[in-house]
């Protein structure tokens, strides 16, 4: 495949089988640290004649090792301020290598996330599909949200949760992000998911939308689905530091055929102001705000208003994390377009089938 965006398009390793580790400690103090620790696993240390610079030749598996020995001692803030770089064998740091220049936590923290590296370029990612219902009709579905799974080499399930944690830690997220875009659409389409589709992704992952995303929307065109039946979901809207950024990246799914949704739509400020600024096809309502929305009045009052809101807006709204009669039967009464939750059907491998449910 064409390479569009040379950051999401990549899976770089983390370290090479031989090669030094460069350290830069904020004080005097933290280089006793670790040259304590290097020497507790019997190490040798080069240090520059200030002592401002130390280096390690390390051969893999055993550089979790030595990281583990020289940060055990460490306090979190040493961990972050010691400057880290690690250089293939037989080189040293040029100018060009000060953009990779990162801390000893953030490398302990990659070293210890490398699976996930392992599991993007092995493509384990599954996908589980959540129904969406029209309010009216629960035995059909409007859509299905396409919710990323991976699985380790033995079978064992890895939570979104667990694949994401890890991606932030070993500055992996753009790769995930995109591998999750197109793991969901051709596993989809493989599970015979028919309708419209809610694709998840995150804003922060994504830098140039032209590039990043042309390689996902590549994939759609690949499966042959009608791109008008493609909702892509901003997820951790509250995340966003740039309203111009998200803007940009929504305007160029829209000028591609797409859709596009805001997710947990009231559960702050924040994103209420969004809504004029990146005028969403679809809101999704927090499901902290659905939950027991039947007895709590004021949680009553805010939906009410959002959903009276969007269709003034010509916006359609999903309300999202059902998981009680009483909170379907007061969202009828207010008329919501769309519903989505436990009660009405569990994310499964395969589309959802009123004989299954």
């Amino acid at each position: 495949m064409m390479t569009y965006c040379e950051k999401c398009d990549s899976n770089p390793e983390i370290a090479p089988r031989t090669g030094t580790l460069f350290l830069w400690p904020p004080v005097a103090h933290t280089t006793g640290k670790i040259l304590a620790g290097a020497k507790s696993i019997g190490v040798g240390v080069e240090k520059s004649p200030s002592v401002a610079t130390l280096s390690i030749h390390y051969s893999r598996p055993g550089l979790r090792a030595l990281i583990d020995a020289i940060a055990k001692d460490l306090l979190p803030e040493e961990l972050s301020d010691t400057k880290a770089l690690i250089m293939p064998e037989n080189q040293n740091p040029d100018i060009d290598d000060i953009a990779r220049l990162t801390s000893l936590g953030a490398i302990r923290a990659a070293i210890g996330a490398e699976w996930l590296g392992d599991l993007l370029r092995d493509q384990r990612l599954n996908s589980a599909f959540q129904p969406i219902f029209p309010i009216h009709d629960l035995s059909t579905p409007y859509a299905h949200e396409c919710l990323v799974r991976g699985a380790a080499p033995d079978g064992t399930v890895i939570s979104p949760a667990q694949l994401f944690d890890a991606a932030q830690s070993a500055t992996l997220l753009f790769q995930l992000d995109r591998a999750a875009r197109a793991a969901n659409v051709r596993n989809a389409t493989k599970a015979g998911v028919s309708g419209n589709l809610f694709i998840n992704f995150a804003p922060s992952s994504i830098y140039d939308p032209d590039s990043c995303l042309r390689s996902t929307i590549d994939v759609v065109e690949e499966c042959n689905l009608d791109r008008s039946n493609v909702v892509f979901e901003v997820t951790e809207t509250e995340k966003v530091r740039s309203t111009e950024h998200l803007s940009n990246i929504l305007e160029s799914y829209r000028a591609s055929g797409f859709r596009v949704a805001l997710d947990d739509v009231g559960s702050g400020y924040s994103t209420l102001n969004l809504l004029p600024e990146l005028r969403p096809d679809i809101i999704k309502i927090d499901r902290e705000l659905v939950d027991h929305v039947d007895g709590d009045k004021f949680k009553q009052a805010i939906v009410s208003k959002l959903i009276a809101l969007a269709k003034q807006l010509d916006i359609q709204v999903v309300a999202e994390g059902i998981e009680r009669r009483e909170e379907l039967e007061f969202l009828a009464e207010h008329d919501v377009d769309y519903v989505q939750g436990y009660l009405l059907g569990r994310p499964a491998s395969a589309p959802f089938s009123p004989a299954a449910s």
